[in-house]
């Protein structure tokens, strides 16, 4: 065998050692490459912002806190069969009061990290469509009878704040 065959060789055989290097899963928006989904988990993120500043005063976002926010919001996909495996929602809220005595501002803030219920194995198309239908942030995730917002009062209820 000549060298020029032997290194051919080689790499071949090493290829698959750096994609399992980089792992079997990425993040939605780096799914099917670096960044094409971008856009779509970015809007997606800041539709559940909206979506939680409308539901949250008349629901779960009551207590000891008046201020939520989505951080972020993250989903693993399983690259090599393109489907979301796991998402989960990061939250903070606060309250700030001005003391009339001395004019310091308290602040109390928590931050929670809420997984998602899914079913793992949705494909990633299947996926954004269901949430980017009318209505489909409430509506069920494919393949459950419950949506996004179902199991995230439990969360901020039950969880507390994280450390």
């Amino acid at each position: 065998m000549n060298w020029n065959r032997w290194r051919c060789g080689a790499l071949l055989l090493l290829a698959p050692l750096a994609a399992l290097a980089r792992g079997t899963h990425v993040d939605l928006i780096h799914y099917p490459t670096r960044e094409a989904g971008w856009d779509r988990a970015y809007a997606l993120e800041g539709a559940l912002a909206q979506a939680l500043d409308r539901v949250c005063a008349d629901t779960f976002c009551e207590g000891d806190y008046s201020n939520y926010r989505v951080m972020e919001f993250r989903c693993a996909v399983l690259a090599h069969r393109g489907t979301v495996q796991r998402c989960v929602w990061v939250l903070a809220a606060s309250e700030l009061v001005v003391q009339g005595d001395t004019g310091q501002v308290q602040v109390d803030n928590g931050r929670w990290t809420c997984p998602v219920e899914m079913r793992p194995g949705v494909p990633v198309e299947a996926f954004f469509a269901a949430l980017e239908a009318p209505d489909g942030l409430m509506a069920p995730l494919p393949g459950l009878d419950h949506g996004l917002f179902d199991g995230l009062a439990d969360c901020l209820r039950a969880q507390g704040r994280d450390a």
